[in-house]
This record gives C-alpha cells, structure tokens and sequence, in this order.
C-alpha cells in the first residue's frame, strides 16, 4: 500500500552549513495494506516530517513515495489528497468552524469529486450522515445543522476523524491527534479511532508520544530516533512489548549520543 525508498530529508533555516539539520535520513519503509502502525519517538525524530513527507506537505530531498503501487513524488498536497485522510492534533483542523455539521461532512463526502456550481443535500446523504454520527455515541446525529465551532474539542476531533474516513481512504494520517485533549476524551477517541480502523481495515499510520496507547493500539510499532528508523515490530512481538522496554530503547540511543 505505501513504500517509502531512501527518502532523506534536511532543512537548513539559517543557509549556514553548519545549521542543516537531517529530519530524515535515508528513510525506507513498506506498510501493507490494512496495517495499522503506531509511531513513536522524542522531539525532533523525525515523525511528523515523515507524516509530511507522505501527505505532500515537504517535499523530500531524494527517494520515493508510491502509494497503491503509483509513484506520487510528483504530486503536490491537494493531489494526494484522494488517497489520504489525516487528523490533525489541532481539534479546529480540518472542519470549517462557521458551517454546520452537516455541511462538513457534505463537504468531506464529495471531496475527490468532480466540483460542479450546485450545491445541496442528497436525502439519502441526510440518513447516511445521521446513522454514521449516531455511531460515535455523542448526540451529534440530532445536531446536523448545529456550527462546528460551537463543538467541544473531543466533539470536533471525533467529527474530524469520521470525514477523514467517510469515503474509505487508501491511506489514513493521525498526527498526535489525541494530544490536546483531557485524558479521558483522548481515550474515548483513540477507541472510536481503533473501531473505525479496525471494522474498515484502513491502513493507518498514527503518532503518538504515548507509549502505552502504541503499544495497546496497532497491528505494528516503529519508534524514530535522529531521523531513523531504529525499532520496528509487529505480531505477536509486539504484543508481549512493555512501556519498559521501548524506554530502554530509547535510552541506549541516548547513551550513544553521550
């Protein structure tokens, strides 16, 4: 589903030499169809530029990006866009905050299609809506024509998470989107994240500071360091994995740098 071959990228703010920092460093990496892959790693290991990476965000400095066998070095963000579903960490990322419910998830329904100058709701989108809504157990379904920014955060990220997959996406992006919420609305998304994956067999890649929820989530663990790849486990392997032995892993790196 997605092949990543010997992406390397740097980012050189100052234009001084001395400056350059590699974000990813020769990066390769295979994601099979409905995998779900949990990613971890410090501050500055390269997740989120890898994220980038495959969304089109950044473009890399050498390698490839194939997603479903094309290769898609060549298309920029809105072009991929027909491939990828993301959710941001920002719970007022990816909604329009002044339309309604409804309108949202119109607009995530016809993303990808062909754009025409009408605009209106099919009856049966109506009752497809309201059932999908009905799922996440918030009363939203009885709310369609209620202005997304009068939404709590947990509210408006689960609502971001349903149009992201909506119209099942080839790959799906979970950039830490858990992390500005209370504890306990985290993990009532994390379980509506994992029951949408799972019931869809979406491949998914979703990052995390949580060692635990990458642990308890996903078919498949990778943890980042300095721009690599420096862990990857899956199976049965990663199911008998503790909060203790990705954190000494963590630390032999450290150790290393000292």
């Amino acid at each position: 589903m997605l092949k990543l071959e010997n992406i390397t990228k740097t980012f050189d703010l100052t234009e001084n030499k001395a400056d350059i920092r590699v974000a990813l460093d020769n990066i390769s990496l295979e994601i099979d169809d409905g995998e779900f892959v949990t990613i971890i790693g410090g501050n500055g290991s390269g997740k989120s530029t890898l994220m980038n990476i495959i969304s089109g965000a950044f473009s890399a400095d050498s390698g490839k990006v194939i997603i479903d066998n094309e290769n898609v070095n060549n298309l920029k963000e809105h072009k991929r866009a027909k491939f990828l579903g993301r959710v941001f960490q920002d719970p007022n990322m990816g909604t329009a905050g002044n339309m309604s419910i409804l309108e949202n998830m119109e607009l995530a329904y016809k993303r990808n299609t062909q754009k025409t100058l009408k605009w209106g709701f099919k009856k049966e989108h109506y009752n497809c809506f309201k059932e999908s809504l009905s799922k996440l157990n918030l009363g939203l379904e009885t709310r369609l024509e209620q202005k997304v920014k009068l939404l709590s955060g947990g509210q408006r990220q689960a609502l971001t998470l349903l149009m992201a997959t909506i119209k099942k996406p080839k790959i799906l992006l979970l950039d830490e989107h858990t992390a500005a919420l209370d504890p306990k609305t985290a993990r009532k998304v994390l379980t509506l994240t994992n029951d949408i994956i799972t019931t869809e067999k979406i491949t998914t890649i979703m990052i995390t500071h949580n060692m635990r929820d990458a642990i308890k989530y996903g078919t498949r663990l990778i943890m980042m360091y300095d721009g690599k790849i420096i862990f990857d486990v899956k199976g049965e392997e990663k199911s008998k994995l503790t909060g203790e032995e990705l954190l000494d892993k963590f630390d032999e790196q450290e150790k290393d740098i000292i």
